[in-house]
C-alpha cells in the first residue's frame, strides 16, 4: 500500500530521490559504496545498518553537513576521521566511489568550501569518502542530514527493487538518533 500523493512520506521520498540525483552524478557508473550484501535480505541490511551505517556513516554525514557550513578544513577533518574508522575493503570502496562522485561534480563559484574540498579530494589531501563528498555536495542544496542519510542509503541499496530499497531507507532513517535532544517544544 502506498501513501497518497502529498503525504509526508511521499514528500520525504521525493526529497531523498532529489538529493540522490543532485549529489551523485554518474550514479549508474558507481560501484559498491559500503554495502556488499543482498539488499533484499533484511538480515543483511540490518547487519550493515548496525555495523556500518549507524556507527560510522550516519555520524560522518551529520558532521560533514555541519562542517560544510564552516570550511574545507572541517570537511577534511571529518573525511580523515571516517577514514580512520572504516576498515579494509569498506574504506577502499567508499573512497573509490567518493572520488568518482567528486570528479563528476563542479562546485559553483558561490560555494568556495565545496570547491576547496573537491580540490583537496582530487589532490589526495583528503580521502574522499562517498558519505562525506555526498554530504558536502548536499549542503549546497541545504538538505537536512536525515535526507542526506536517506539518499546515501538509497544509493547503497540501488541494486534492489525499489520496495526493498525504500524499506532499507526507512529502517535506517528510523534508527537515527534525534538531531538535537536538547531542543524540545515547550
Amino acid at each position: 500500500m502506498s501513501a497518497p500523493e502529498g503525504h509526508p512520506l511521499c514528500q520525504t521520498r521525493a526529497e531523498i530521490v532529489r538529493a540522490a540525483k543532485l549529489c551523485a552524478p554518474g550514479i549508474e557508473s558507481l560501484g559498491t559504496l559500503t554495502f556488499s550484501g543482498d539488499p533484499v535480505d533484511p538480515n543483511a541490511v540490518t547487519a550493515w545498518r548496525e555495523a556500518v551505517f549507524l556507527p560510522l556513516l550516519a555520524p560522518a554525514i551529520r558532521e560533514a553537513t555541519i562542517a560544510a557550513k564552516h570550511g574545507c578544513r572541517e570537511l577534511v577533518r571529518v573525511d580523515a576521521s571516517l577514514d580512520m574508522r572504516l576498515a579494509g575493503p569498506l574504506a577502499k570502496t567508499s573512497r573509490t566511489s567518493g572520488r568518482s562522485i567528486a570528479a563528476a561534480l563542479q562546485a559553483p563559484n558561490s560555494e568556495p568550501v565545496l570547491k576547496k574540498f573537491l580540490a583537496a579530494v582530487a589532490g589526495g589531501e583528503s580521502p574522499g569518502h562517498a558519505a562525506v563528498v555526498f554530504a558536502a555536495r548536499a549542503s549546497v542544496f541545504h538538505f537536512p542530514a536525515c535526507i542526506v542519510a536517506g539518499a546515501l542509503v538509497l544509493l547503497e541499496m540501488r541494486a534492489a527493487p525499489i520496495d526493498a530499497s525504500w524499506a532499507a531507507v526507512e529502517s535506517c532513517i528510523a534508527s537515527l538518533p534525534p538531531a538535537d535532544t536538547s531542543l524540545r517544544a515547550a
